[in-house]
């Protein structure tokens, strides 16, 4: 939840919102992590603080130990609590610790950390941070002292300088719950989601009872894919506050994520009836009636949102994904520009108005300021990203290698025999979603979604090594994902999961489930690619944000794909060309239909009146009536390909054609 700029914070420092605990966590790029396991936390190179290794969340306290020794700091006991409030300087500063200057001099620095405060609380950002640090000149072992300089490097958006006063802060006195919040809240404008979740895990195991604390830990979750953890933070947060405008979101946002979308209506419904100016809830309401398919209303929502508060930056990513930008809608595009030149804006969120801008301008046919948005958005979010390239040889070249015909008919005991799983799987938008909507149009169908099962479960499995594949693990992996699609329909033939990433678990999958049925969606592999670079994915995508290494992404996606083509039987491996599927749809429905063993059905021919919920990059698209203009759109954008020219068709190769007009989609 974003708070209303001038709202007091809910930490209960009598600070505004945005100066004492900043906005609240946006859509933020991740770094790569090794499954369940989080990065090294690094303590940030600066005059004061030398770069260093802290770790784990669980390990923050104890470590922020050894790096104030390392300081020759002296830490307060971590057992205590810092006297008053950890926003306030007054009269708190050397009481408990270490006196490390004469009382005149202490007196002096006490005096500078006053007004410094007082500037910042009024303010003069600017000047409380000159202030502060002559006082900590005086006095450099003021925990205080140096949380509230961060504060005021957080405010001024210099994010190294707030999280090395953050850090230090936290090496003088190891339990600063306020610090570590607000570490947290740095390291996310940073864009780096997973120092960000450490530290705001710390800081609820230490503040438990802090909803604030846990709505963000929430949101981050969320945006990394931690779903259950996600749903967990949120439920804290509302049952320690039921009844404000934070517990309320944030019991909305786990019932979304849980997909109990009416429930989740209802609370912000309600919400919005005690405050019909909180722009916020309409902001929630209006991406719940999205997922839903309902655009009119959600666009009503959205606009009430901005009308209410302008500053809602997320509002303008989802109004722009709701509809179709027009000429009417340039003072719509003038904000975005405004907001994006602000000095307070964070780089999450001009990544978000990028994103946006570059969808405003699509629609618009403005195809040189479409690529110069989102070539700044991936800029920026390389900063905090980096795509391992050798790893992803290595994870598709290990598969390739365990994975043969003698491999699957030495272990043909250990799957069952079950025709329920209808997997839909490709890179992302090849045409997952719209082959989804095709297939769940079938009353014998259900729809499952971009289910997490395959990606969490072959990641531990690829943990526990070749030793992992026994009997009794087998038939636990069968029944829990079979619990998982009864839960979506007790009683459907079909259910589908159109998580594109499954392609990476293709053997597993078929080693376990031999009956379940496979569909691959591929599509030209330029419009492909182009289409990933200019799409804002909820979740980070860490390949995408250099040309090259989505290309050599791409490559040996294509690579795994050959070897499962290759091993995998006809009857239950199907391959279907989105350019083929829109030029001749009724054509390939039926082979689909007929693929999944079901009668057909004239439904499947009208999958933009398929009501069900989606979340997906593709939620405005699979509303609307299957259309041409996606096919070839790589040609208004050919004087900025770049490095996705490898991807072109070669010389000697067809190339799907168009045959009603090119256009974006």
């Amino acid at each position: 939840m974003k708070a209303a700029r001038n709202d007091l914070c809910p930490c209960g420092s009598g600070r505004k919102y945005k100066r004492c605990c900043s906005v609240a966590p946006t859509a933020a790029p991740a770094a790569t992590r090794n499954a369940a396991i989080f990065p090294p936390l690094l303590v940030p190179t600066s005059p004061l603080m030398p770069a260093g290794p802290i770790t784990e969340a669980g390990e923050l306290a104890t470590l922020a130990i050894e790096f104030a020794r390392s300081l020759r700091i002296k830490p307060t006991n971590p057992a205590a609590a810092p006297p008053g409030e950890p926003g306030s300087t007054g009269g708190n500063t050397t009481q408990g610790q270490p006196t490390r200057v004469g009382s005149a001099t202490a007196r002096s620095a006490q005096e500078k950390f006053d007004r410094g405060n007082r500037l910042l609380l009024g303010g003069k950002v600017a000047a409380a941070i000159t202030t502060l640090q002559a006082g900590l000149r005086l006095d450099p072992d003021n925990p205080v002292a140096h949380y509230d300089l961060g504060v005021a490097f957080l405010e001024s958006q210099q994010l190294p300088e707030a999280i090395a006063s953050f850090w230090r802060a936290i090496a003088l006195k190891p339990d600063f719950q306020r610090a570590l919040h607000n570490l947290g809240t740095a390291y996310n404008r940073q864009g780096d989601a997973w120092r960000a979740i450490a530290a705001y895990r710390q800081a609820v195991a230490l503040a438990p009872g802090e909803a604030s604390a846990h709505s963000r830990l929430g949101d981050l979750l969320f945006n990394v894919g931690e779903y259950q953890a996600g749903i967990e933070h949120y439920q804290r947060a509302a049952a320690i506050e039921p009844r404000t405008r934070l517990g309320r979101i944030s019991r909305a946002r786990a019932f979304v994520m849980q997909e109990r979308y009416a429930e989740a209506e209802g609370v912000l419904r309600r919400s919005i009836a005690l405050d019909p100016t909180d722009g916020a809830a309409h902001l929630e309401l209006g991406h719940l009636l999205i997922t839903l398919g309902r655009f009119e209303e959600a666009v009503a929502r959205l606009e009430q949102a901005l009308a209410i508060d302008p500053s809602l930056v997320d509002a303008y990513n989802v109004l722009t994904s709701a509809k179709r930008i027009t000429e009417e809608d340039h003072p719509l595009i003038t904000q975005m520009l405004l907001l994006l030149e602000q000095p307070s804006a964070t780089d999450p969120e001009r990544i978000i108005l990028h994103y946006a801008l570059g969808k405003a301008h699509n629609d618009l046919k403005d195809y040189a300021e479409v690529m110069r948005h989102f070539d700044a958005a991936h800029r920026l979010q390389h900063r905090y990203s980096r795509f391992d390239r050798g790893r992803w040889e290595k994870n598709v070249g290990g598969h390739i290698a365990r994975f043969t015909s003698e491999f699957l008919a030495s272990h043909a005991s250990l799957g069952v025999k079950d025709e329920m799983p209808l997997l839909i799987l490709g890179m992302p938008r090849s045409g997952t979603t719209l082959v989804e909507q095709i297939i769940s149009s079938h009353p014998a169908v259900a729809a499952g979604g971009e289910l997490r099962f395959w990606g969490e479960r072959g990641r531990s499995w690829e943990d526990a090594g070749a030793e992992g594949l026994t009997p009794s693990y087998t038939r636990r992996l069968v029944e829990d994902y079979r619990a998982t699609l009864r839960k979506i329909s007790p009683t459907a033939a079909r259910v589908t999961d159109k998580n594109p990433f499954n392609f990476i678990w293709i053997g597993l999958i078929h080693l376990v489930f031999p009956q379940a049925r496979i569909i691959h969606c591929r599509r030209s592999p330029i419009d492909t690619c182009l289409s990933i670079y200019t799409t804002h994915f909820a979740e980070e995508k860490d390949y995408v944000h250099n040309r090259n290494d989505l290309v050599f992404y791409y490559r040996q996606y294509e690579r795994l794909m050959a070897h499962w083509r290759a091993l995998l039987p006809a009857n239950r491996f199907f391959e279907v060309d989105y350019e083929e599927l829109i030029v001749d749809r009724e054509r390939l429905t039926r082979e689909l239909v007929a693929f999944c063993g079901l009668v057909w059905d004239e439904a499947c021919l009208r999958p933009e009146d398929n009501r069900r919920a989606v979340s997906t990059a593709s939620l405005w698209q699979a509303r609307q009536p299957v259309y041409r203009t996606s096919v070839e759109r790589w040609r208004y954008y050919e004087p900025w390909l770049g490095e996705l020219r490898d991807l072109l068709p070669r010389a000697g190769t067809t190339c799907p054609r168009n045959t009603s007009g090119l256009g974006p989609p």
